[in-house]
């Protein structure tokens, strides 16, 4: 008996040396390399090739500079669209998604999240001469309030707004249309967005809902489950610049909602 225990626990030891060892080939890697690849996809302010450089800017873009300034480790960027980033990953394209991805149970399926290192909500444009200055306001009989087709602004708003009428568009121009000639109350949408689009249009201005008459999500960094140190190395980062007040410095230089550093609190 006690040489099959014997047997038994020198086998969970070198099974659990070999999942170490699994566990740390990334990190081990980038380390000795002093390199990471990330992989990232097109959001406007975030991550985006200027056309007249060719090179990447955003917000993300200086999060990744500012990483590698303080780590040393080079960051090489891999364009791709949204779609394929998850799948990209798990082939080992690359070590790291990087481009502002929501933590959701869906995607957790698939790949481990960081912390979040912003935030981002549901929140209104509406025309400018409105006087609706709250959720409550927009949620009356006779409103009706425009999404884009199968969002997640469209889910919350179906579940809210229980008076006012939801009409789903497929795309962000035609709900957006309907607002500014006057033939809905409001377009729902993320609080990036439709910060930027009211500031770029003086006919529409931003209807914000207080912090808990509204939907929260978080933007998050990506790697495989099995990277586990990968995954502390990116929170501690993520940790320090929070308190550094890194973020809010990037929200404001991008003209980004200080809520993306703030979260709800």
């Amino acid at each position: 008996m006690f040489k099959k225990l014997a047997g038994m626990a020198m086998a969970i030891c070198v099974a659990s040396t070999a999942t170490a060892a699994v566990a740390g080939e990334t990190f081990d890697r980038i380390m000795s390399e002093n390199k990471m690849v990330v992989g990232v996809a097109p959001w406007n302010g975030f991550v985006a090739k200027n056309p007249s450089t060719d090179e990447f800017e955003g917000l993300i873009v200086d999060d990744i500079k500012m990483l590698s300034e303080l780590t040393g480790i080079q960051v090489e960027l891999v364009n791709t669209t949204w779609s394929g980033l998850i799948a990209g990953l798990q082939a080992g394209k690359w070590d790291v998604i990087m481009t502002g991805m929501g933590a959701t149970p869906e995607r957790a399926k698939a790949v481990a999240f960081t912390e979040g290192w912003g935030f981002l909500s549901h929140v209104a444009v509406v025309r400018a001469d409105s006087k609706a200055n709250s959720r409550d306001d927009l949620n009356q009989k006779g409103n009706r309030i425009a999404v884009v087709s199968g969002t997640s602004a469209h889910r919350f708003a179906e579940r809210v707004f229980d008076k006012a009428e939801v009409a789903s568009f497929s795309d962000t121009g035609a709900a957006v249309l309907e607002v500014m000639n006057g033939s809905a109350a409001a377009y729902l949408g993320d609080s990036i967005s439709n910060t930027k689009r009211a500031a770029e249009r003086e006919e529409l201005r931003l209807v914000e809902f207080a912090a808990d008459q509204t939907e929260w999500n978080s933007l998050n960094h990506a790697v495989r489950y099995e990277d586990q140190d990968l995954l502390l190395f990116l929170n501690t980062y993520i940790r320090a610049m929070r308190l550094r007040g890194w973020y809010g410095q990037l929200a404001d230089k991008w003209s980004m909602p200080a809520s993306l550093a703030t979260g709800p609190n």
